[in-house]
């Protein structure tokens, strides 16, 4: 890919907060990463992860800033001082984000007016505790990204131990044994419940309804370790239920979207951010992971757009790896390129992505160019 640069960074207004954001006396900027990506033309928003410290530890907010796109460039929009504007749209609450919200993943379907969008909770601790949220912006302004429904649909709604009883895969049985045993050992006085949730993260929605059996759905793609699934609702209000993730887990292989096939992805993979459609398919960008030493990598691969199962194609090698000192060693150590948001002006495909995990980082490359490294 062409040249990456850093577009986003912590430095920026470095002891000075979003406006409105809840805190306590101290606050230290310590990463800005991981963006989401709404484009109007040549304009967009980038809905980026803030990590921060304040009197009780890290924390983190979702913060918005807007760019527009000149060729193979993004400008970032600033105030008189030279700062990025910014405007804060999450900030940690409970009951399941006091230690912070990460890691938006948005898109507008066909068809559709509002942006649906998957955010990720934390309470703090390592094991146990990551909830995904649904919501979506409001009908009445649907282009308002500080504007947003949400509906109480937290998920997946099924217990790691019950979970690990009940799955018939044995990759899946024991990577989430390999979870539970990490977690009891981190189990202290201020642990939440014996029996905490099993997790996923990098959820977002196919480009565009799916029609099978004749009956239109909704393909949510969620990420139950080690690989990735695609789960169809007519309903978002079935991710809530507690039966929708017992059949879930216990048919887990038949809602395979992607599986680990490359040296480059041997602990586990994840949706990069939200697929899009190129006249060959639907592109479904992706992340892979090599843990012990910690190194991200960002991979493609190439759907068919009526049946999101049938891969066509994928990339054998990373189209993005870490090349650059800032691409290491941020917030936590290890090697990160972790791409979760694009935008497509003139033929040019901008990739945005979280460098270091510790700043919003800019490439650009082709659709030609993507099809020459699918196989």
């Amino acid at each position: 890919m062409p040249q990456k640069r850093i577009i986003l960074k912590p430095e920026d207004k470095v002891d000075e907060p979003p406006p409105n954001l809840n805190k306590d006396w101290h606050f230290r900027r310590v990463g800005i990463l991981n963006p989401a990506v709404i484009q109007r033309d040549n304009e967009i928003d980038l809905l980026s992860r803030l990590i921060y410290k304040d009197q009780r530890g890290l924390n983190s907010c979702i913060v918005r800033n807007q760019g527009v796109l000149v060729g193979k460039h993004v400008r970032i929009k600033r105030d008189k001082r030279g700062y990025p504007l910014e405007e804060l749209v999450f900030q940690p609450e409970g009951p399941h984000g006091k230690r912070g919200i990460e890691d938006p993943r948005l898109i507008k379907l066909k068809f559709e007016d509002p942006i649906h969008a998957f955010l990720v909770h934390h309470n703090g601790h390592e094991y146990g505790d990551a909830r995904t949220e649904y919501l979506r912006t409001k009908e009445e302004n649907p282009t308002e990204l500080s504007l947003w429904e949400r509906f109480g649909i937290y998920f997946p709604n099924i217990g790691l131990e019950e979970a690990i009883e009940t799955v018939s895969s044995k990759i899946h049985k024991q990577r989430w044994e390999t979870e539970d045993i990490e977690r009891l050992g981190k189990k202290s006085e201020n642990y939440p419940p014996s029996s905490p949730f099993l997790k996923t993260k990098d959820c977002c929605l196919s480009p565009k309804k799916i029609i099978k059996d004749d009956r239109e759905y909704y393909g949510v793609i969620v990420r139950l370790l080690p690989d990735m699934q695609i789960l169809y609702v007519k309903d978002f209000k079935e991710l809530a239920k507690y039966e929708f993730w017992q059949g879930v887990v216990k048919n887990i292989e038949e809602h395979t979207l992607l599986k680990i096939e490359n040296c480059w992805e041997n602990s586990h993979i994840g949706l990069a951010g939200p697929p899009f459609e190129i006249d060959d398919g639907v592109l479904i960008p992706y992340h892979g992971a090599v843990m012990k030493p910690r190194d991200y990598k960002f991979g493609l691969a190439l759907a068919d757009p009526n049946d999101p199962q049938k891969i066509l194609a994928r990339t054998k090698e990373p189209v993005l790896v870490t090349t650059e000192p800032w691409e290491t060693n941020g917030v936590v150590s290890g090697k990160v390129v972790f791409p979760t948001g694009h935008a497509i002006k003139d033929g040019i495909i901008h990739w945005f992505y979280g460098a270091g995990d510790r700043y919003v980082a800019h490439t650009t490359t082709t659709e030609e160019e993507i099809l020459d490294n699918l196989s």
